[in-house]
C-alpha cells in the first residue's frame, strides 16, 4: 500500500473525539466493531462468572471530565486502523487521555519505520520493566515488539509518548509512521491524538484540552 503523508503544517491529528464524518461517538465504525466483538465475548462465555465482565460502552457525559468517553472492561478492546484510508500519522507525539478502573490497563501502538519494519509498542501497568522480543505475524512477517511499563493512578491522566524517542531507544530507528492504536480494558478513554510539538493544555485545540 502507498501511504499519503499529511502536509507538514498539520500540528495535530485527532483520533478521538471522532471527526465530523462520525460526529456521534456511537456512530464510529471503530466503536461499532469493538461493540460487536465484545458481544461475541459475552456470548462465548455465557453466564460463566469466572470470566471478567466484558464491556464496551460510550459514556455520553462523563461527570469527571464533562465530556464523552469510551469505557472498556474485561477482555474488550478498541482499535483505530490509521492506514485504512492510505493516510498514516507521522507526527512525533501521541497522547492518550485515560482513566484506570483500578485494574490492569494496556494499550498498543503499531508503527512502520524507515527500515520498512513493523514495530509494536505494548504499554501496560501489569509490566514492571522493558522487554524487547520478535514474533511472526499471519503473513510470516517478523514483528518487533517492545513491552513497556505504565504508571497510572486512579484519576484521569494524560499519557504522552514520544514515538521518535521510543523507536530510537528500542530499535535504533527515528521515523515512525503510526499504523494503528489499540486500547484494552480496564479503563476509560476520552482523547487520542498526535501532535508535532509538546503543548500546554491551553495551547491545544479546545476539543483536545483536559481542562475545559
Amino acid at each position: 500500500m502507498t501511504y499519503n503523508i499529511p502536509p507538514t503544517e498539520y500540528n495535530f491529528e485527532c483520533v478521538l473525539p471522532p471527526n465530523d464524518e462520525y460526529a456521534e461517538w456511537h456512530d464510529m465504525p471503530e466503536y461499532q466493531l469493538a461493540k460487536a466483538r465484545c458481544n461475541e465475548l459475552v456470548h462465548a462465555h455465557g453466564r460463566d462468572k469466572a470470566h471478567h465482565h466484558h464491556v464496551v460502552e460510550v459514556i455520553d457525559n462523563d461527570k469527571d471530565i464533562n465530556s464523552s468517553s469510551i469505557e472498556l472492561g474485561g477482555e474488550a478492546s478498541i482499535t483505530w486502523d490509521l492506514q485504512k484510508n492510505g493516510n498514516v500519522p507521522i507526527l512525533r507525539y501521541l497522547t492518550l487521555h485515560l482513566k484506570s478502573l483500578d485494574k490492569f490497563v494496556s494499550f498498543s501502538i503499531t508503527v512502520l519505520d524507515e527500515s520498512l519494519k513493523t514495530r509494536v509498542f505494548k504499554i501496560s501497568n501489569h509490566r514492571s520493566h522493558c522487554v524487547i522480543s520478535t514474533e511472526q505475524n499471519a503473513e510470516d512477517e517478523e514483528i518487533s515488539i517492545c513491552e513497556l511499563p505504565l504508571e497510572i493512578g486512579r484519576s484521569w491522566q494524560m499519557c504522552c509518548l514520544d514515538l521518535v524517542e521510543l523507536c530510537s531507544k528500542a530499535f535504533g530507528t527515528t521515523k515512525p509512521n503510526t499504523l494503528s492504536v489499540t486500547v484494552n480494558g480496564n479503563c476509560r478513554v476520552s482523547k487520542i491524538f498526535f501532535h508535532k510539538e509538546k503543548y500546554a493544555d491551553a495551547e491545544m485545540p479546545s476539543h483536545l484540552r483536559c481542562v475545559s
